[in-house]
């Protein structure tokens, strides 16, 4: 134990007091004045100031400053401190900080040696308790500055993930595309694109890998590598219906053995645009929906199981024919979660239809963004449940317009 005993010109430390403290084998450090007990507080490792004090002692005003400060000190780097004063005076009743203690001059050396006692048991743990706190402090640093990186790292992934989606809006030969993509957190398990297979057809998908965030995200990488829409043989090619892409797709995935909570859900579409004939298939996925011009919503209904659970699946194909002003949205099951505002336990799973219900006559680029409104304007859209994507396509002209370079 290392203490500062002050001595003032007029007024020394009581030699019971000093030599208690020799007695008590601490180190001692003695101060000539306030002014350089403070500067050794502040230099060195101090576990306890001695000092004598009463308010009738007259002191300049540097020297009172110098004491306050001291005390001020003393009490932010919690150093106990005990002010002697004499037994006549019984005016300082009060602490001056919360490590401040007063004690008279004829106190007993028993009780001397109690305070000492005192002093050190609580300076032992005072210390254990400061260094488990700076302890804390640099490993809650380190957990900052991995929180950082990993923060700069998430972005970076977002941005990548965003980088392989294809424009929100466009038009493909009579054929306008909108869509909205909404990851729950920073990178989502859905993914989507639309792409000419050759000069008469286009083709997209809307896939959906269990869960979301990082996982989820690897996986959906996976997905765009392995869709293939066309089957090249030497210098000649054959378009692959949406079934057979969804075959392909589920047999890379189930032979990647993945674990049994990792699947994909999934809907494929491919337009002809010479006929306008639409060949849908899905896995799992909901149901698309096909609106009329005149706003009537039905269901494309096709079987297809969850992808990425056993080889050698099927996936029937259903085929419609597109007309002018006919709309065709894909959604993810994120959507089935949403506008769950009034409060109720029970899950309202029709209330994204009506949503679209209430959307289906706008055109396709101002139905998307309502939608979008409507989500952003949702109970619960700072965190959403899950990732929400949708695709839409509208049909601009019955004549089959040339597909854009």
């Amino acid at each position: 134990m290392r203490a500062i005993v002050v001595q003032e010109a007029t007024r020394n430390i009581p030699t019971s007091v000093s030599g208690a403290l020799a007695h008590a084998h601490w180190e001692l450090s003695t101060a000539s004045g306030y002014t350089e007990a403070l500067s050794q507080t502040r230099l060195g490792d101090v576990d306890a100031i001695f000092m004598t004090g009463s308010q009738h002692t007259s002191q300049d005003s540097s020297g009172s400053m110098a004491r306050n400060q001291l005390l001020r000190l003393a009490d932010s780097k919690q150093i106990a401190t005990l002010i002697i004063v004499d037994p006549a005076d019984t005016s300082q009743t009060d602490s001056e900080g919360d490590f401040v203690e007063f004690i008279t001059s004829d106190i007993s050396a028993d009780e001397l040696q109690g305070r000492f006692a005192m002093i050190q048991r609580y300076n032992k743990h005072l210390r254990q308790v400061e260094q488990e706190l700076r302890s804390m402090e640099r490993m809650s640093k380190r957990i900052d500055d991995h929180f950082r990186e990993l923060d700069q790292e998430m972005r970076l992934a977002s941005r990548l993930q965003r980088d392989f989606l294809p424009e929100s809006q466009h038009t493909i030969g009579n054929l306008r595309f909108a869509s909205t993509y909404r990851p729950a957190s920073w990178v989502s398990g859905d993914i989507f694109d639309i792409f000419r297979v050759d000069e008469h057809h286009t083709a997209f998908y809307v896939a959906d890998a269990v869960g979301h965030g990082v996982a989820a995200s690897l996986l959906t990488m996976f997905v765009k590598r392995s869709i293939v829409t066309k089957e090249v043989n030497g210098s000649d090619y054959r378009v692959l219906d949406p079934g057979q892409t969804m075959s392909i797709l589920n047999d890379a995935l189930a032979d990647q053995s993945l674990p049994n909570c990792q699947f994909v859900t999934a809907c494929c579409g491919i337009i002809d645009h010479r006929t306008m004939a639409l060949q849908i298939a899905r896995g799992g996925h909901p149901y698309p929906l096909l609106i009329s011009p005149d706003g009537l919503i039905t269901e494309i209904k096709s079987t297809g199981g969850l992808l990425g659970i056993m080889n050698d699946q099927e996936f029937p194909m259903v085929e419609t024919h597109l007309h002018p002003g006919d709309k065709l949205l894909i959604y993810t099951d994120g959507m089935e979660l949403a506008f769950q505002g009034d409060g109720s336990e029970a899950l309202d799973t029709t209330a994204f239809q009506r949503v679209f219900e209430t959307s289906a006559c706008r055109h396709i680029d101002d139905l998307v963004h309502h939608v979008e409104t409507l989500l952003d304007d949702d109970k619960g859209s700072l965190n959403p449940s899950d990732d929400v994507t949708i695709v839409g396509l509208e049909v601009l002209s019955d004549q089959p317009a040339p597909l854009e370079s």
